[in-house]
C-alpha cells in the first residue's frame, strides 16, 4: 500500500513540475521565444541530418559493411594469435618443467658425488692413522 501511495505522489509532483514549467513558458516570453527558437534549430538539424542519410545511404551502408568485415577479419587473427600464444605457452610450460626436472637431478647427482666424497675422504682419514 505504501509504494501505491508513493506513485502517486511521484505522479503528482511530475504534474506539477510540468504544470509549472509549461506556466513559466506562456507567461514569460523570453523563454517562450528561446524555446521556440531551439525547437526550430532542433528541428532543422533534424531535417538535415534525414536528408545526408537518405541521400548517402548506400555509401554508409557500404562503410558499415566494409568496416564490419576489417572488423571480424580482425578479430579472427586476434583469435589465431590467442590460438598460437596458447600453444608457445603450453610449450614454454612443458620447457620449464624439463629445466626444473634436469635442474633437479643435477642437484641430486651433485649431493650423492659430495655424499661419496665424503665417504672416500672418511675411509682416507680412517686408513691413515691405521697406517702409522
Amino acid at each position: 500500500m505504501l509504494a501505491n501511495k508513493e506513485k502517486k505522489w511521484a505522479i503528482y509532483v511530475t504534474a506539477g513540475s510540468v504544470s509549472a514549467l509549461v506556466s513559466y513558458l506562456l507567461f514569460n516570453k523570453r523563454a517562450r521565444s528561446k524555446t521556440v527558437s531551439c525547437v526550430r534549430e532542433s528541428k532543422a538539424f533534424v531535417s538535415d541530418a534525414s536528408a545526408f542519410v537518405t541521400e548517402n545511404r548506400q555509401e554508409i551502408s557500404d562503410l558499415v559493411k566494409g568496416t564490419t568485415e576489417r572488423v571480424n577479419e580482425l578479430v579472427q587473427v586476434a583469435g589465431e594469435d590467442i590460438e598460437q600464444i596458447a600453444r608457445h605457452s603450453a610449450h614454454l610450460k612443458d620447457t620449464a618443467t624439463d629445466v626444473l626436472d634436469t635442474a633437479k637431478e643435477a642437484g641430486q647427482d651433485i649431493q650423492r658425488q659430495r655424499q661419496a666424497y665424503k665417504i672416500r675422504e672418511g675411509q682416507t682419514e680412517q686408513r691413515l692413522p691405521g697406517a702409522d
